[in-house]
């Protein structure tokens, strides 16, 4: 599959990184020579210093004989002729990033719409995060909420405290609740994919997946949590602060938001009437304390500035407040951030790579989600006519060591699989499956030459 990718920030480099991984033809574009030196130290992949609107450099890259045309710069305007550009040359599909609101994009409360101006896919990360952070405050304890096969299923984490009592009973033993299972674990910063003799420790984050339904309840079994989360405070009045405080007042959380630009909190008064506005730093301590913030369920820094939102986290947690989840845009304070103690810390890089690689199609496996900074993915793939697995149950197929099927999807049905469950073909698979799997597993799936 041939892509372009023009814009090398934290979000090209890493749709650069995963389309390398699975084998795509990539030509990565950037006017800055740094960022197209770093891609060629770190890649194996085609690049090009330019202007990636032009219509000279998007020929050089091949633009009209791309599968897919990846515009994600900083700058709305360049993504969207880049896009609109390389679509008249010829490209099959092109997507672009957004950030601001002049394109009417935060309209749409799933960040994502199709045919915009013309281009096939334009999409929001700020608006994504800010679902991503209401998931979380509606779970009951879940550091991660990962959407999949039309919301009908959902993968969740969740982090092990030292009150875990659950620590000498085997995966097998474990009454989850039906159509949810642990499909992997991360212990001392390793992922693994568990099998029924493992036992669970204080300190292990648990990747959960299951029937969307049955998942709050397979949560209060890890966590102390037994309900959403009530009250909750966010610094930084951006777009994501903006929409993630009108997400919760729809649910009937009560909401309080710090925003330290004056205009931008008279303005938030206006519109957010019923929350709690409040003109200030969100790493003033006696802000902070005087507002009663240790009492809040959780407290969401999602400001432009990575290091006020870890200084306002661990102020918060400091104090009281029961969860902690911040926004990272420098992909090397992720860690960081966790390593603290942040409960949930979320990555615009990340979530919109994981979206423009949902359009990748070529290959039968489709990434679908990331995990633990690509120690793994959650892929969908299909089971075509001959495939080696279908008929076969489970317990009977040779998925390979790392890799575990998540869920089924049989017409308008999904199954949580077990042992005995027979995948047909047709069938569409939610996988996960670590990087020393991934072709192993695409094998089962492909058909056989008879």
């Amino acid at each position: 599959m041939h892509v372009v990718v023009i814009g090398l920030g934290q979000v090209g480099r890493h749709v650069v990184k995963t389309l390398e991984w699975e084998k795509h033809n990539v030509v990565a574009v950037d006017m800055d020579e740094d960022a197209v030196r770093y891609v060629e130290e770190h890649h194996d992949v085609m690049t090009l210093q330019g202007y990636g609107a032009s219509q000279k450099v998007l020929t050089t890259a091949r633009a009209h004989e791309a599968d897919l045309v990846v515009a994600v710069t900083d700058n709305d305007e360049v993504n969207l002729v880049a896009a609109l550009a390389a679509r008249s040359l010829g490209a099959k599909r092109c997507i672009a990033r957004v950030e601001g609101r002049e394109w009417g994009v935060e309209s749409d409360s799933t960040g994502i719409k199709y045919g915009f101006l013309g281009v096939d896919v334009v999409f929001s990360p700020k608006l994504l995060l800010a679902r991503e952070f209401a998931k979380i405050a509606q779970s009951h304890g879940a550091t991660q909420v990962i959407d999949v096969a039309d919301d009908r299923v959902e993968i969740v984490s969740v982090d092990l405290d030292a009150n875990f009592r659950r620590t000498n009973t085997s995966l097998s033993r474990m009454r989850l609740p039906t159509g949810v299972l642990v499909a992997a674990i991360v212990r001392d910063g390793e992922l693994r994919v568990p099998g029924g003799a493992d036992v669970l420790e204080p300190g292990d984050r648990v990747y959960l997946c299951g029937l969307r339904e049955h998942m709050l309840k397979a949560e209060e079994l890890f966590t102390r949590r037994r309900k959403a989360a009530q009250r909750v405070c966010i610094v930084g009045g951006g777009v994501i602060g903006e929409h993630l405080a009108a997400t919760l007042l729809n649910e009937g959380a009560e909401v309080t938001l710090i925003e330290r630009n004056a205009s931008r909190a008279h303005a938030l008064s206006c519109q957010l009437s019923d929350a709690t506005i409040i003109r200030g730093d969100g790493t003033d301590i006696e802000l902070l304390n005087d507002n009663y913030v240790g009492n809040y369920d959780l407290f969401a820094a999602v400001s432009n500035e990575d290091e006020v939102n870890l200084m306002a986290a661990l102020l918060a947690k400091r104090i009281g407040a029961e969860r902690t989840a911040t926004v990272v845009h420098r992909a090397e304070y992720v860690e960081i951030h966790e390593q603290l103690g942040v409960n949930s810390v979320l990555s615009p890089r990340r979530l919109a790579a994981d979206h423009v690689l949902r359009f990748v199609r070529e290959r039968a496996l489709k990434s679908l989600a990331t995990l633990e900074n690509g120690k793994a993915q959650v892929v969908e793939i299909r089971a075509l006519e001959g495939a080696r697995v279908i008929g076969i149950p489970v317990a009977r197929m040779q998925v390979p060591p790392g890799a575990l099927l998540c869920a089924v999807l049989k017409g308008d049905s999904v199954v949580i699989p077990d042992g005995q469950t027979l995948i047909d073909a047709g069938d569409t698979v939610i996988a996960l499956t670590t990087p020393r799997a991934y072709d192993k597993l695409e094998v089962l799936f492909k058909q056989r030459a008879f």
